[in-house]
C-alpha cells in the first residue's frame, strides 16, 4: 500500500467506522434481513399483478399503494419519532410486518391472490415500511453522530441495494418455481428473527429532555415552520418531492418495459427488477469506504437529481433487456447519490428535537413517489410507455432547475 498513510492502512484494516460500534452493527443486521424479504416481496407481487391484467397503470397503481402511505402518515410518524423511543418503533415495525407476510402467505396457500387481496397487502405493508425507515436513520443517526453519518447512510442503502440485486433475482426464481406462500410464511419468520435481534439496545434519544407539545397537529404545525424558517432543509424538501414525482419513471415503469418493450420471461423479469440495485451499491460502497464527510450533500443532492432525469430520458429509447439493464445500472448509480445525501441533509440540519418532524416531512415528500407513479402509468395507457416517460423526466428536470436558481444556499457548503 505504497503511497497510503499509516491512519489510512489502519482504518482499511478496521473498516467503516460506524461498524465498530456493536448497536449499529445490529441494526444494520436486522436491516439486511428486512431489505432482502422486501425485494424479494416486492418482485413477487409485481410478477403477480402482471398476470392478472396488461394494463401498464395496474403496475402504476401497485407502487401508488406501496408508498401512498408514506404521503399520508409521514408528518405523523415524524412526530412519533420525537415522542416515543426510535428502537421501540424500529421492534415494533418489524413485528407487525412479520404477521403481515405471515397472514398474506396463508391468503395465497388458501387460493385468495385476485388483485384486491394483493394491493390490501402491498398497501398494509407500505404504511409498516413508513415506520421503519425514518425510525431506523434517526436511530443510527444518534449511534454514529455527524462526523460518520454519511458512511454509516451509506452502509445503510449498501445493504439495501446488495439486497435488492439478490432479493430481485431470487424473487424471479422463486415466482418461476415455487408456490409463492411459502416464501411468505418464510418471509414472516425472518422478521420475527429481526425483533427477536434489536432486543435490549439503548434507548440513545429521549423527548423528556426536550419536551413536546401533546397536539399531534400543533407538533406537526411546528415542525413545518421551522422547516420553512430553513431555507436549506425546505429546498432540500422540494428536491426529494418533484425527483420523487417525476424522476423514477425508469423504476415504476421497468415491470412494464420487461412485458411490453423486452418480452422478457420471469428470471429476466427478475434481473431487470435488481439492475437499480447493482448500480446503487456500487456508489453506497465507495461512499461507505470512503470514510469522508460530505460538506455539501445539497449540491451533490440537486445535482443528481438533474442527471436522473437525462438519464430517465434514455431509459425511454431502450428496446432490448441487456440495454434496459445497462441504463437502470447507470441510473442507479446516480439515484444512490440522491438517495444518500436527501437524508444527510436532512439528519444534519434539523436539531435533534425537531429531527423526527422535518424526517416525516421528508417522508412525505417521498410519499410523492407513487402518485407520479401512478399518472405515469395513465399516461403510458394513453400516449405509450416511452413517449410518457421523456415527458415527466422533461418536466421535473424543469423544476430542479427552478429549485437551483431560487435557492443558492442549497448547493452551500453545511457549517
Amino acid at each position: 500500500m505504497q503511497g497510503i498513510s499509516p491512519n489510512q492502512r489502519r482504518r482499511f484494516r478496521r473498516g467503516p467506522r460506524p461498524l465498530q460500534h456493536p448497536a449499529f452493527r445490529r441494526v444494520l443486521g436486522a436491516g439486511v434481513a428486512g431489505h432482502l424479504v422486501r425485494f424479494i416481496d416486492f418482485t413477487i407481487v409485481a410478477w403477480l399483478v402482471t398476470q392478472h391484467t396488461d394494463d401498464p397503470s395496474a403496475v402504476g397503481l401497485l407502487v401508488f399503494l406501496k408508498f401512498i402511505p408514506f404521503l399520508i402518515f409521514g408528518p405523523f410518524v415524524g412526530v412519533l419519532l420525537d415522542r416515543y423511543s426510535r428502537i421501540g418503533m424500529l421492534r415494533r415495525s418489524q413485528l407487525a410486518m412479520a404477521i403481515t407476510a405471515g397472514g398474506f402467505g396463508l391468503a395465497l396457500a388458501a387460493g385468495f391472490s385476485s388483485l384486491s387481496v394483493i394491493y390490501t397487502y402491498v398497501s398494509l405493508s407500505g404504511l409498516l415500511f413508513v415506520v421503519e425507515i425514518p425510525s431506523r436513520r434517526a436511530y443510527m443517526s444518534g449511534i454514529v453522530g455527524p462526523t460518520t453519518l454519511g458512511s454509516a447512510l451509506a452502509l445503510d442503502m449498501m445493504s439495501l441495494n446488495m439486497a435488492w440485486f439478490v432479493g430481485s433475482n431470487v424473487g424471479g426464481v422463486i415466482a418461476n418455481l415455487i408456490e409463492p406462500a411459502w416464501a411468505y410464511l418464510g418471509f414472516s419468520f425472518v422478521l420475527v428473527g429481526n425483533y427477536w435481534l434489536l432486543r435490549k439496545l439503548p434507548v440513545m434519544y429521549r423527548s423528556s429532555a426536550i419536551g413536546s407539545t401533546t397536539n399531534p397537529l400543533t407538533a406537526i404545525g411546528e415542525g413545518f415552520r421551522f422547516a420553512q424558517a430553513n431555507p436549506v432543509i425546505f429546498a432540500g424538501l422540494l428536491v426529494v418531492g418533484v425527483n420523487n414525482f417525476f424522476g423514477y419513471a425508469f423504476e415504476s415503469m421497468a415491470p412494464a418495459f420487461a412485458r411490453d418493450v423486452y418480452n422478457a420471461g420471469p428470471t429476466q423479469f427478475g434481473l431487470l427488477m435488481s439492475a437499480q440495485g447493482l448500480g446503487a451499491m456500487a456508489t453506497a460502497a465507495y461512499i461507505a469506504l470512503r470514510g469522508r464527510r460530505i460538506r455539501n450533500p445539497g449540491l451533490l443532492l440537486i445535482g443528481a437529481a438533474l442527471l436522473q432525469a437525462v438519464g430517465s430520458i434514455g431509459f425511454s429509447f431502450t428496446q432490448t433487456v441487456g440495454v434496459g439493464f445497462g441504463s437502470i445500472v447507470g441510473l442507479g448509480l446516480i439515484s444512490q447519490v440522491f438517495g444518500i445525501t436527501h437524508t444527510m441533509l436532512i439528519l444534519l440540519a434539523a436539531p435533534s428535537n425537531f429531527r423526527g418532524r422535518i424526517m416525516g416531512f421528508q417522508v412525505l415528500m417521498m410519499g410523492l413517489f407513487p402518485i407520479g407513479s401512478l399518472a405515469l402509468g395513465f399516461t403510458a395507457d394513453v400516449i405509450g410507455l416511452g413517449q410518457a416517460v421523456r415527458i415527466f423526466a422533461a418536466i421535473g428536470a424543469s423544476f430542479l432547475v427552478v429549485i437551483w436558481m431560487k435557492y443558492p444556499a442549497l448547493r452551500k457548503p453545511l457549517s
